[in-house]
Formats: structure tokens, C-alpha cells, sequence
């Protein structure tokens, strides 16, 4: 019998990789060919630590195990970065940032795991790290996690320090009120306060809905069934367990489905239907040992064995009986805890008691340098005693030489001042030079972009947001009009800053050239001839970089270009890279480009055309991928576009000046203190 469920526990463990993997879109395993790609290529460390970051992005939900493979491969590579001895402190610093977060990271999966120890280990390494760093989003993110710890302990008091600590460092925003409430929300329900504990979760729900979090919505949503079922309100339980279960699988969030699941199955064994009650927690007990999740394994098969015992079906009751006690000793919560706290004291001392020792140690300093000083003091008067008749003998014959080798230096120090202040002068007047350049360059920018006065005329109904990573950029918007049709675009050049901002006025000129000098309206003619134009000015120069393995680095831009016929409201679309969102009511359909730049390329092919029939109101969003890939959240993720096209859907009905304002809120609020990542570039137009 034992060796029959060790090799069930097993099969279901195999599983695991092939249906984390079966999960993902064709164009995430194409964006993970390309990202490990870059990881096995000889870049430079941090650029591998980049991809392995936005790998994790990818399978961090569907792929627990994966998720901890990679940060430990982000780790290994931070460590190797740290030992560096030639190490500057900026890049210090870039490295402890990259390990902060992947600890964080494993500590998250640990939770889930329920290997509480490992996850203590993890997170509290990581709030070092932010510490020393002055990290404030980074520690309200591991003092957060460390209070989950707690609360899946059921040690509610010790889970509320430590979020109460969390919100002393966190940012002001939805994100970070959702998870607060919730989690404060779980320790009340734990102290048995249900009233104040459907409070928090009703903050919690309206939060995470504000900005599309269906992961924490799912989590707020099971508790809320917790309570229910804790009061004896099983239906109402039920309920709110299937709402979890459905916002859990808009992300593919398989270990919280697993627990739901299980809850069903015990609200059923409740009301006993218990055939019902082993329906959902074998389903339950499929899922969690998928993605390995000890305590809905645990529990699960205890609610199986109770319900099997019930119909009188023995043998089956006594294999899940002892796959529960297998999890059970697996987990050994009560010695976990004792470790557990004990590890989170020596933490906390450790931290105190190296405080102190510095304080004392320089105290100790401090009177053992009063002493030596005192001692130094009498023994320099009594060798300015015995010594003072022989200085004054001295003293005559070196004041003369002395006074010569002063006016010496003095002539040569006057000298090498007057060098460096020229030196100086000449320094910042080319930095002066150069900034007055590159500000000219933004105003010889600016003046390419069409002005708020045409946008008015021909698109009243629009609005831009347009915000350079540096004083300059490589992504721009256009629009020409000719007769009835109003031809509009929006573009992403190679590069950013200067370069970007030169390759942008070549590509700008060529667009105008296709309209204006070659007569053209047709938008995948339009950018045939773009094309040809930008490619011809660069073959002039020596733009083209052959890099290893044959392959060519190549200027060019990407774009997104409509022309709109205002008689019939027929909208014609070519894109390079980029597509487009169309927003017809609540429905948000997406015209794809082809894959393909404006620029040198292996395989050149004609650009496609696409149309379609507007009706009035119907919303236009053109795009490059600044926004959905900018860092930041309090897991430092990339943005992403399916929460833009969330924010769009959920913005539809306002005016376009608050959609404008709506999207750079999310946008600041998401990049917090970290690093703008790319120029951004989002066009709207209403019809």
C-alpha cells in the first residue's frame, strides 16, 4: 500500500513541467525561446539577469518551479557580479537590487510550498538587503511577506506587526492597499472578529478591481468564503468560492484554484453530500499536487478521507488517510513554528545586538584614544623640554632656507591653479555646449511633431502620451491629412536619447516623403515606401553592424499607421511591430501588424492592409511597447499589456482628457522609484 501512494505522489509531481508549459500562448513560448536565447548567448551578466527577470514574468504563475530555478540562476549571477574585484559602487548596487528581488521571489514560491523555514531564510535576506539599500518599496514588500508567513501559521498577532510594518514603507496606491486589507483581513478572521474582517476584504476587492488584480481578488474572495462557512453560511460560502475560482483562472493561478476547490469539497461534506464533497477535492488534490502545494494537498486528503469513511468505502478511506499523514509529517507545522520564531528572534537580535556592539565598540574607542592621546601629550613635553635648546640653534639657519623654498612652491602652486581653473573653465564650457545641443536637438524634435492646433483640426477628439526617457527620444507621433482622409501614426525608433532621436528625424522625413512627394494614402503603401526611403539613406553610411553568428544589428523604427476616411468612418491599418487596440463598447478587438520593421531585414515582404467600419464613439489606440514593458509594481514586474488593455476597457467611458490623465497615473504609480525603461509613446482617438 505505501509503495502504491509513493508512486502516486510521484506520477503527479511528473506532470507538473509538461502542464506548466502547456499553459502558455504561442507567443509566450516564442518570447522564451528569445529570452534563453539571450541567456545561454556571451552578453554581458546583467543583461542576462534581465531576461532571466522577464522570463520569470512569463511563468511566474503557471510554473512555481521553474520560478525558483531561475531566481536561484539570477542569484548565482548577482554573487559572481559581487565578488568582482574591480566593483564600483553603482554597480554594487544594481547587483544587491537583482538579489533583493529573487530572494523575495523564492521566498514568495516557499509560502505557497508551505516550507515556512526556507521562506523566513529567503525574505529576511532580502529585507537586509533593502535596508542597506534604503529600498523603502522593496522592504514594505518582504516585511508583507514575512507577515503571510505568519498568518498561513495562524499566528494572527505576530502577522499584523508585521504588515502594520509594511505600510510604514510602502507607496500610497491601489496595489498596496488590495494586499494590506487583505492580509489584515486574514488575521482578523484568525482572531475570530468575521465583522471586521468582511471589512477588509470588501476594501480589498475594490482596490484589486481598480487595477485588475484577479490574483489577489481570488485570494480576497476565498477568504471572504472562509468567513461565510466559518459562520455556518455554506451556501454563501460556496458561492464565493466558485468567484474565486473564476477570477483565479483569468491568471492561471492553479494553487489557489486548488485550495478553493477544496474548500467546495468541504462545504459539501458539511451539508453531507459527500459524493459531491470527493468530486471537488480530488480535483482539488490533482491540482495542488501539480504545482506542489503541501497544505492543500494535506487538507484535501483529509476532507477525502472523512468523506470516503462516511459511504463506508474503507480501503478508500485509508489510503487518503495515510497520504494525509504523509503530508502532514512533510509539513511538521508545530516544530516549524518553534524553529520559525526562534530563526525570526535571532533575526531581530542579531540586528539589535550588532547595533549595540558597534556603539559600545566605539565608545571604547573613543577612551582608548583619550588615553593614548593624553600619554602622547606628556611625552611631546618632555621632548619639546630637552629638545627646545637644539630647535632654537636650527630654527635661525632654517627660517631663511625655508622662506626660499616657499616662494619657490608658491610660484608653482599659482602656476598648476592657474592650469587646472583653465582646464576647468574649458570642461564646462563644452558641457554647456553639449546640452545646448541636445536641448536644440529636443526643440528641432518637437518642431517635427505636429502641433496641438492640426491635432485639434483634424482629430478633436484625441490625446497623447508622450514621455521621453531622455531629453530626446526615438519614439514620435505624425499626421498628414489629404482631402477627406486624415493619415496618423505612431512610431518607435531604434535606440532612445540622441540616437534614437536622430534615427526618428530620418524616419519622420520619409514618411512625409511617401505622402507628400510620392502621392501615396494607402497605408501598406505608405510604409513600402518608408521603407525603401530609410533603408536607402542608411546604406549611405556604414549604419549596419555585422555581429556574431552572421546576423546584423539595423536602424529602422517601428510603427502603427491608420488612415481614416472622416465620409464613411472606414479605418484602413498597416503596422511594423506594432499593432492596434479598437474599442467598440466593451469590446476591445486588436489588429495585428506584420512582424516585420521599417529597416533592413532577413526576410523583406510587402506590408498587409487591414480594414475596418467605424460607427461614432468608437475609440483608436495606437502604441509602442514603452509603457507594457516599464518595471515596477511591489514585485518590481513588468506593466504588460493585458493590464493596459484592462486600464482601456475599464476607461472607455471617460472624457479623453481624464483617459490621459488616468493612464500617466498608472504609469507613475506602477514605475514608483525605479527607472523609466524606454520612451513611451500611446495615441487615442475617438471617432
Amino acid at each position: 500500500m505505501w509503495q502504491q501512494l509513493k508512486k502516486y505522489v510521484l506520477t503527479m509531481a511528473l506532470c507538473q513541467c509538461c502542464y506548466a508549459y502547456s499553459q502558455m500562448s504561442a507567443e509566450e513560448l516564442r518570447a522564451v525561446d528569445s529570452l534563453k536565447k539571450v541567456t545561454e548567448s556571451d552578453v554581458h551578466d546583467t543583461l542576462k539577469i534581465i531576461a532571466y527577470m522577464n522570463w520569470d514574468n512569463i511563468i511566474y504563475i503557471n510554473n512555481p518551479e521553474l520560478d525558483v530555478e531561475i531566481n536561484e540562476k539570477i542569484l548565482n549571477l548577482s554573487d559572481a557580479g559581487l565578488k568582482k574585484s574591480n566593483i564600483g559602487s553603482r554597480e554594487r548596487k544594481v547587483y544587491l537590487g537583482y538579489k533583493g528581488m529573487a530572494l523575495n521571489n523564492i521566498g514568495l514560491v516557499f509560502i505557497d510550498y508551505g516550507n515556512y523555514i526556507d521562506a523566513l531564510k529567503s525574505l529576511q535576506e532580502s529585507l537586509q538587503i533593502a535596508e542597506y539599500m534604503k529600498d523603502s518599496s522593496r522592504q514594505a514588500s518582504a516585511l508583507n511577506n514575512i507577515g503571510m508567513i505568519y498568518d498561513h501559521l495562524r499566528i494572527p498577532e505576530k502577522a499584523l506587526e508585521y504588515y502594520d510594518m509594511s505600510m510604514n514603507f510602502t507607496r500610497y496606491d491601489a496595489d498596496s492597499y488590495a494586499t494590506y486589507y487583505n492580509n489584515v483581513g486574514l488575521c482578523y478572521y484568525e482572531m475570530g472578529d468575521y465583522e471586521k474582517a468582511l471589512d477588509c476584504y470588501n476594501k480589498s476587492i475594490i482596490y484589486a478591481d481598480s487595477i485588475s488584480d484577479f490574483d489577489g481578488k481570488g485570494n480576497t474572495l476565498s477568504n471572504i468564503g472562509l468567513v461565510y462557512k466559518a459562520e455556518g453560511k455554506i451556501d454563501s460560502a460556496i458561492l464565493y468560492f466558485n468567484l474565486s475560482i473564476e477570477s483565479y483562472l483569468k491568471v492561471n493561478q492553479h494553487i489557489g484554484t486548488a485550495h478553493s476547490l477544496k474548500n467546495i469539497g468541504s462545504c459539501y461534506y458539511e451539508f453531507n453530500e459527500f459524493e459531491k464533497s470527493i468530486e471537488f477535492c480530488e480535483r482539488a488534490l490533482s491540482a495542488a499536487t501539480k504545482w506542489k502545494a503541501l497544505m492543500a494537498q494535506k487538507e484535501s486528503c483529509d476532507c477525502l478521507y472523512r468523506s470516503y469513511k462516511k459511504i463506508g468505502k474503507l480501503n478508500q478511506a485509508l489510503t487518503y488517510h495515510e497520504l494525509y499523514m504523509y503530508y502532514r509529517d512533510s509539513l511538521d507545522n508545530t516544530n516549524k513554528n518553534k524553529e520559525l520564531i526562534k530563526l525570526d528572534f535571532q533575526f531581530n537580535y542579531s540586528r539589535q545586538h550588532l547595533k549595540d556592539s558597534l556603539e559600545f565598540a566605539n565608545q571604547q574607542e573613543v577612551q582608548r584614544l583619550v588615553y593614548v592621546a593624553d600619554i602622547d601629550r606628556k611625552k611631546n613635553l618632555q621632548y619639546i623640554l630637552f629638545a627646545g635648546i637644539g630647535v632654537l640653534i636650527i630654527v635661525g639657519g632654517l627660517i631663511f632656507r625655508s622662506y626660499q623654498l616657499k616662494k619657490k612652491d608658491n610660484e608653482i602652486i599659482a602656476q598648476q591653479k592657474y592650469e587646472v581653473e583653465s582646464q576647468k573653465e574649458i570642461v564646462e564650457e563644452k558641457n554647456k555646449e553639449i546640452t545646448d545641443s541636445i536641448n536644440y536637438a529636443k526643440r528641432i524634435q518637437e518642431a517635427i511633431l505636429p502641433n496641438q492646433d492640426l491635432f485639434r483640426k483634424y482629430l478633436p477628439n484625441s490625446f497623447i502620451l508622450y514621455k521621453p526617457k531622455d531629453i530626446v527620444a526615438g519614439d514620435f507621433y505624425w499626421l498628414e491629412h489629404v482631402d477627406e482622409k486624415i493619415i496618423f501614426a505612431v512610431a518607435d525608433c531604434t535606440g532612445h536619447g540622441v540616437p534614437g532621436a536622430m534615427v526618428s528625424v530620418v524616419c519622420h522625413n520619409a514618411l512625409n516623403r511617401a505622402v507628400k512627394e510620392f502621392g501615396l494614402i494607402e497605408p501598406d503603401k505608405i510604409l513600402n515606401k518608408t521603407r525603401d526611403l530609410v533603408i536607402e539613406t542608411f546604406e549611405k553610411g556604414d549604419s549596419v553592424k555585422t555581429i556574431k553568428n552572421g546576423d546584423v544589428i539595423r536602424d529602422g523604427m517601428d510603427i502603427a499607421l491608420c488612415v481614416l476616411n472622416t465620409k464613411t468612418l472606414e479605418l484602413e491599418f498597416s503596422g511594423a511591430n506594432n499593432g492596434l487596440y479598437h474599442l467598440h463598447g466593451e469590446e476591445l478587438s486588436e489588429l495585428l501588424p506584420d512582424k516585420q520593421p521599417i529597416g533592413k531585414y532577413a526576410e523583406v515582404r510587402s506590408f498587409n492592409s487591414q480594414k475596418i467600419k467605424l460607427t461614432k464613439g468608437d475609440l483608436i489606440y495606437l502604441y509602442t511597447d514603452g509603457y507594457a514593458d516599464q518595471f515596477g509594481g511591489i514585485h518590481g514586474k513588468k506593466f504588460k499589456y493585458k493590464q493596459l488593455k484592462e486600464i482601456l476597457k475599464n476607461n472607455a467611458t471617460l472624457k479623453l482628457t481624464e483617459q490621459l490623465d488616468s493612464l500617466d497615473v498608472a504609469f507613475e504609480n506602477w514605475k514608483g522609484n525605479l527607472e523609466q525603461v524606454d520612451d513611451v509613446c500611446l495615441m487615442g482617438v475617438r471617432v
